[in-house]
């Protein structure tokens, strides 16, 4: 137990150099982009990456994720496994390109779709580079070439979008520029060409089957995960425009405060699981990290919600400010999307990957509907409410499933009371009401909560 414990403390230290310098250069670089793009524009970028998410998994066959899955399992294969992997983003990218080919029939834009397919297949280097990485063992190396990429990116924006005011296409070459040097980096600094095998040997074809039966299942999971988190924006475009999505994507910014810290635990939570070989041990490990997560994320959520609007008059610039409102109830939907990633890490570690489908479709469907139904009644916050409804249902599914397969307890008066916490705050800073009390609420739970951390990692120290 104690040495899952080091190896989490030490994978999430790596993951943090990796993330946090990302997203915090993200996040700072906000008020450039609100500044010198319009909503329109910011609008299409969020459609333009989203759509880029939704096609991944579907082009490259969720393949990045059974060559980390087996490549830590299995160590003896990992050529063939990166082999497949990179031949299967190739193949991916090339029919995408077929296809764009014919979209060009119908969209004007030639420069978007070529845009399209580019940023799709360097991206997808980068996540297949990166999870090897973690098979080599080689995480040092990943978070430092993260952090080059994001560096690059914000000097790049800086440049081009400030200095020569190039606008949208000026944010288009700093992302395309910054990923290809990522990709070189990656590929020259960890010698990934000595890992391309050209062998097609039935053993190979054997590990290709095993590792496309595990794969191809997270496929439609990937896609019921992108409704559930992506569908907003299309459907805020159907029904009412670019500049709506512009606002939603920025009222994203602040929330994604919270997607980053659980990107960060989640990677490293999750290699620390595959390394976790003793069921029991996991099952034990799982309950103890899950008490501290679900805590550190409700804290860091009421804080946020707290200063949602403070925190925009500093990073909106001009009619990017009306979407501050939106925030509180993304701030809801982000933290219970991050526990049910937490979940989800449960069933993926032992491999089963059906109940992670099963649980994501449920919430895809509820989204579906909810989301044109709320976005007719309420306009733009229908669909903030849309995506926090079908997370929170996810969230039940997940952990009922898990205490039944894993049988871990979850507890369910303190998960009720948190419920009761975010909404009463979420409403009284939407009507702008009782400062005093949200205030007092915030305060003191964080203080309850850091006692009881500091409780708790005494106990565990002394295990």
């Amino acid at each position: 137990m104690k040495r899952d414990y080091k190896n989490l403390l030490k994978n999430v230290g790596v993951f943090t150099i990796a993330n946090f310098t990302t997203k915090i250069l993200n996040f700072l670089i906000l008020p450039l982009y609100t500044y010198y793009l319009t909503t329109e524009q910011y609008g299409t970028i969020d459609l333009v990456m989203t759509t880029i998410s939704l096609l991944f998994p579907v082009f490259s066959l969720s393949i990045v994720d059974a060559v980390l899955r087996f490549g830590i399992e299995n160590g003896k294969n990992k050529n063939i496994f990166f082999s497949f992997g990179f031949k299967i983003i190739c193949i991916g990218t090339l029919i995408l390109g077929v296809l764009v080919s014919i979209a060009h029939l119908f969209i004007s834009d030639s420069y978007l779709l070529i845009v399209f397919v580019v940023v799709f297949f360097f991206q997808g280097l980068n996540q297949l580079f990166g999870a090897f990485a973690k098979v080599l063992n080689r995480t040092k190396e990943m978070a430092l070439i993260t952090t080059l990429i994001s560096g690059i990116t914000l000097v790049l924006n800086v440049l081009l979008i400030a200095v020569f005011k190039k606008g949208i296409r000026g944010y288009w070459l700093a992302m395309i520029f910054a990923n290809i040097i990522g990709s070189i980096v990656y590929f020259l600094w960890l010698r990934l060409y000595r890992y391309i095998n050209y062998d097609k040997s039935y053993h190979n074809k054997k590990i290709l089957y095993s590792m496309l039966v595990y794969a191809i299942p997270l496929i439609p999971n990937s896609l019921f995960w992108w409704i559930n988190s992506s569908l907003d924006r299309w459907t805020l475009t159907i029904m009412t425009s670019l500049s709506a999505v512009g606002l939603y994507s920025c009222a994203n910014k602040l929330p994604s405060l919270i997607s980053s810290i659980n990107s960060i635990f989640s990677q490293a939570w999750n290699l620390s699981l595959f390394q976790s070989k003793n069921d029991e041990d996991r099952k034990c490990f799982f309950g103890e990290i899950y008490y501290f997560y679900n805590e550190t994320m409700f804290c860091i959520s009421i804080v946020i919600i707290m200063l949602a609007k403070f925190i925009a008059k500093i990073m909106f610039s001009k009619e990017f400010y009306l979407a501050w409102n939106l925030v509180p109830v993304l701030t809801m939907g982000v933290y219970y999307n991050s526990l049910n990633s937490f979940i989800g890490s449960l069933f993926t570690a032992g491999k089963k990957t059906k109940e992670i489908f099963i649980t994501t479709s449920l919430g895809s469907a509820i989204n579906l509907v909810c989301n044109f139904l709320f976005v007719y009644l309420i306009g733009v916050p229908g669909a903030a409410v849309s995506t926090l409804v079908s997370y929170i249902i996810v969230w039940i599914a997940r952990v009922k499933k898990a205490e039944k397969i894993f049988k871990i307890n979850i507890d369910k008066s303190k998960a009720i009371l948190q419920f009761c916490i975010l909404g009463t705050l979420t409403m009284l800073m939407i009507m702008d009401k009782m400062w005093g009390l949200v205030l007092a609420v915030v305060v003191i739970y964080c203080m309850i909560y850091i006692v009881h951390i500091l409780k708790k990692i005494h106990v565990v120290l002394k295990k």
